[in-house]
């Protein structure tokens, strides 16, 4: 097993390769089938395998921007991509993420930023998720009660009178099949960009809800044309990251290679799989998700025991006052934090023990969350697959029997 074992020099980390390789499979997978970089399962994956927080996000950051170019290519060879709408809501996408971002450092310095922006994270997570969910079980009592087949959900409400308001210019999605203001794109895709600027994410979890519930676009076109800004906004991240000295590029390069086998199964899993069913299963993903981050909430409580005191401590003894550099300080300085907090209280202590459970806890549902519903899509797009070969064996054995 020793064998396995690699050094990640820059972040510092020893870990399985093998570890490294299922996160990369298992997220390539996911992404590949929702249309999402993935960034809320992988980061606190990374994060229990000892990478430092922001290691892990510019790691994730690197990882993301090579498999979307991978899952992008495959879902516009299926004719998943709308590039109009793709390239139109970059441009409004990256105003937002840039507003998201200044008001995050404002709370930032009034110390507010991460409960806030957990408390957010929460309400999206739980939101979308549940409505999803509503969603799914009230077109399948439908379904039922009709003795008809619904695949897709179809057009929201929402959808329908937003492009009613004719605000021009208009602007005909041929590959989507709407015609729409372009000014509502752009309000849109300058308030998804403002929660990922907010979150700190790559935004995908909430753009391709947007783009089903308020643009109108079918659930597949969805997830192609959100893969596509996901490899824009993910190759920006990792090359902002990487200036910083906080891309761990051995540990990308290793995902990455479990990664473009992943989203080539996740991105042909939705030639199987109906728009309805893509929504039960990103809905549960959601709500996983969410308990993900309550456990990341329950965590944050404990480390408020003792990070003052760690901080006035990590300040004497670096003799540094700038917030980043006292915390890069104390990611170098990991043996010495633990003496420290060995010489403290019980109480500390316990609060130190427990936040690193919660963290663990947190880490390790959302990877084997991953790990199962990855299996559920391989699974489905084997079924698919072998249901295709089956009709045309048999239209093949009536042909000549003819």
């Amino acid at each position: 097993m020793d064998s396995l074992m690699m050094h990640l020099p820059i972040a510092g980390v020893d870990m399985m390769s093998w570890q490294l390789i299922l996160i990369g499979l298992t997220v390539g997978v996911i992404g590949g089938f929702f249309g999402v970089g993935g960034a809320f399962m992988v980061t606190p994956a990374l994060n229990v395998f000892g990478f430092p927080m922001a290691f892990a996000i510019g790691t994730d950051m690197a990882h993301i921007a090579g498999k979307s170019v991978v899952a992008t290519i495959k879902h516009r060879k299926l004719g998943n991509v709308d590039l109009r709408l793709g390239l139109l809501m970059v441009v409004f996408t990256a105003l937002g993420i840039e507003l998201g971002a200044t008001l995050i450092m404002w709370l930032e310095k009034i110390g507010k930023v991460g409960s806030i922006v957990r408390i957010v994270y929460m309400v999206l997570l739980f939101g979308l998720g549940s409505y999803m969910l509503y969603e799914y079980f009230g077109l399948s009592r439908k379904s039922s009660k009709s003795g008809g087949k619904i695949t897709d959900a179809g057009t929201s409400p929402l959808a329908l009178r937003l492009h009613e308001i004719h605000l021009p210019p208009m602007i005909h999605l041929k590959t989507s099949g709407i015609t729409i203001s372009m000014w509502i794109v752009g309000a849109i895709a300058t308030i998804t960009g403002f929660l990922a600027g907010f979150l700190g994410v790559g935004g995908g979890f909430i753009r391709m809800p947007s783009l089903i519930y308020l643009i109108g676009c079918p659930t597949t076109i969805a997830v192609g044309t959100d893969l596509f800004e996901v490899m824009i906004s993910g190759a920006y991240g990792a090359f902002t990251y990487a200036l910083k000295g906080r891309v761990e590029i051995v540990a990308a390069v290793v995902m990455l290679c479990g990664a473009a086998v992943g989203a080539q199964f996740g991105t042909l899993a939705t030639k199987y799989v109906k728009g309805l069913v893509i929504r039960l299963y990103f809905s549960v993903t959601m709500l996983l998700s969410g308990v993900s981050v309550v456990f990341k909430h329950i965590s944050a409580g404990y480390k408020d025991v003792y990070s003052s005191k760690l901080n006035a401590w990590a300040k004497a003894a670096s003799g540094l006052t700038d917030k980043a550099e006292l915390k890069d300080w104390l990611l170098l300085n990991k043996s010495a934090v633990k003496d420290w907090i060995a010489q403290q209280p019980d109480f500390m202590q316990t609060a130190y023990a427990m936040e690193k459970a919660w963290n663990n806890y947190a880490g390790y549902l959302m990877l084997s969350s991953a790990c199962a519903l990855s299996a559920i899509i391989v699974v489905k797009m084997i079924q698919g697959i072998r249901y295709e070969r089956r009709l045309r064996t048999t239209e093949y054995a009536g042909t000549s029997s003819r």
